[in-house]
């Protein structure tokens, strides 16, 4: 019991910790099971007074693996409180969880008559946060046939925001409580979770660095039960109760969940989107943009909720976002994700005829006039896979004359962005531009033109580009168009570098395009910056083109 050295100490103390219960279990310590009480306390005292407190630990470790259960619980109250606390715990975590159940049931009958019942507590509390989830499923089993009160005790110990488990962990239990067929609890354990998390600090649900959740718990059920859809179907079940208060209750919780969630993919935001009634969600996206101050989460679920097939229930949508005094300013980028359609449809917007049955519920689901105007313009303005044909068709629809000048304005300022991608189609381009001229939208042509020479956003401008497509247009017959393109660019002499005019000339020349003497002199040969026009008279030379040069420096004489 003494010990003989520091090296049997160094050995014991190893065995304290050893998982392996039969290491705790050795010869040195078997006195602990025939010893009576009230000396095992005093030899417990003695070994703390001569400084030898770790055997002191261990012997009581040892006592409490290996005295029957209900001696435990008999002999307890003979030990200093926290023993017993120390006691007790060690059996309910090292021991079977059958026998932790059975301890902290007949602990519970124990402290029945008495006003404290701390032990029981503390069985509970250890169990719930230091037991594996299977462990606490099976512990929560056992109680919940005899002690049910214990049971409810053990979840709400786990759910509690003190518990130190993870909402993996919540999830990893829910899991395994209805695998014991606990199904009451399962309920009781998710729906305490949720109010966990809700009601806690942001970030209190386990934050990485980057801000991330480290265990989400709806990312959690995904990916433990992706079929089943746990939270997203106790959501579904909670909206749709008859109980006014109770669906007001479940809005909030999930705009604060859906907000305390970090930049990564939300399947319950998306579920959300996806899924509930439009009346619920608008509800929760004036939650998240107000209450939560989360306008990135609520136009999140706003892009999903724009990808619904059914367009009376996107009607019933934008009438009910735009009476929404905190989302009506938003209105017009709902209908922007509407035209723009389903996420899974690729790059594909809603057609012309979706759009046109959308145009006349909105009216019959009672949204306000100006729903359908906003409509018509998003539509116009979403050049993103139409063809010319179609976004005249949308141009045709915008009703009034200012109106349809803004669409035509940003239509044609949104093709020509979408040509200077790499990969763009330019011969569509050169087709949209061919059907709005034709139809004398030139508003938009002159439009596409201006952002193609003079781009609005950061970067140099692309002179092979320009000099591209104004061939094509040349060839498919829009000459004006094409020496619109190229004085615009070639009279921008901050924009235009004299690599750049050499490149046009270059392309110019082989078109061969009618009157390009006349258009170098009224742009180039007009240059007020002297030098830079001589740079590229030099430049013009170099590259071979003597006659070019001559018709810039013409212009000066």
């Amino acid at each position: 019991m003494t010990g003989t050295g520091d090296g049997d100490e160094a050995r014991r103390t190893d065995h304290l910790f050893q998982p392996d219960l039969s290491e705790s279990l050795n010869e040195a310590y078997a006195w602990v099971s025939r010893i009576e009480v009230p000396q095992f306390v005093g030899i417990l005292s003695r070994m703390r007074q001569e400084q030898r407190g770790a055997m002191a630990m261990r012997a009581l470790h040892a006592f409490a693996l290996r005295r029957p259960v209900d001696e435990l619980v008999e002999l307890a109250h003979h030990f200093d409180r926290r023993d017993a606390v120390m006691l007790m715990a060690t059996a309910a975590l090292s021991r079977p969880v059958g026998e932790a159940a059975e301890l902290a049931v007949m602990q519970q009958e124990a402290e029945s008559g008495s006003e404290r019942a701390p032990i029981t507590a503390s069985i509970v509390h250890d169990v719930a946060c230091q037991r594996t989830a299977f462990d606490v499923a099976v512990f929560v089993r056992v109680l919940e046939q005899r002690q049910s009160g214990l049971a409810k005790r053990t979840v709400k110990v786990f759910a509690g925001a003190g518990s130190g488990r993870t909402n993996l962990d919540k999830a990893l239990l829910h899991t395994a409580l209805r695998d014991e067929g606990c199904h009451r609890e399962a309920d009781r354990l998710l729906g305490l979770t949720l109010r966990t998390i809700a009601d806690g600090p942001p970030g209190a649900s386990g934050a990485s660095e980057d801000g991330e959740e480290i265990a989400d718990l709806a990312g959690a059920f995904q990916h433990l039960s992706p079929a089943v859809r746990v939270l997203e179907r106790w959501v579904e079940e909670r909206l749709n109760a008859s109980d006014a208060t109770e669906v007001e209750r479940t809005r909030r919780l999930v705009a604060r969940l859906i907000a305390r969630r970090g930049t990564g993919h939300d399947a319950l935001a998306e579920h959300i989107g996806r899924t509930t009634q439009p009346r619920h969600l608008v509800k929760l996206c004036a939650m998240l943009a107000k209450d939560e101050a989360s306008p990135a989460k609520c136009a999140l679920v706003r892009r999903y909720a724009a990808g619904h097939k059914n367009v009376q229930e996107l009607a019933v949508l934008v009438a009910s976002w735009h009476r929404e005094p905190v989302l009506t300013r938003s209105t017009r980028d709902l209908l922007a994700d509407i035209v723009a359609g389903p996420s899974d449809s690729g790059s594909a917007p809603r057609t012309l005829e979706e759009l046109r049955q959308l145009d006349e519920w909105l009216p019959l689901e009672d949204a306000a006039p100006e729903c359908s105007r906003l409509l018509r313009h998003a539509a116009a303005v979403r050049v993103e896979g139409r063809s010319g044909a179609d976004l005249v068709a949308l141009l045709s629809r915008v009703e009034r004359s200012r109106d349809r000048t803004r669409a035509a304005l940003e239509a044609g300022r949104r093709l020509a962005m979408a040509v200077m991608d790499p990969d763009a189609d330019r011969d569509r381009f050169v087709d949209c531009l061919r059907a709005l001229h034709d139809t004398r939208h030139t508003v938009a042509v002159r439009a596409a033109c201006r952002e193609l020479s003079d781009p609005s956003s950061p970067g140099a401008v692309d002179a092979a580009l320009v000099a591209d497509v104004a061939g094509r247009l040349h060839r498919a017959g829009l000459d004006h168009v094409a020496w619109t393109l190229l004085e615009r660019f070639l009279e921008n002499e901050q924009l235009v570098t004299r690599a750049d005019v050499v490149e046009v000339v270059g392309q110019v020349l082989e078109l061969p395009l009618p009157d390009a003497e006349l258009l170098l002199r009224a742009t180039v040969g007009r240059w007020s910056d002297v030098g830079h026009r001589d740079d590229t008279v030099a430049a013009l030379r170099a590259a071979g083109r003597l006659e070019a040069a001559e018709w810039v420096i013409k212009s000066l004489r």
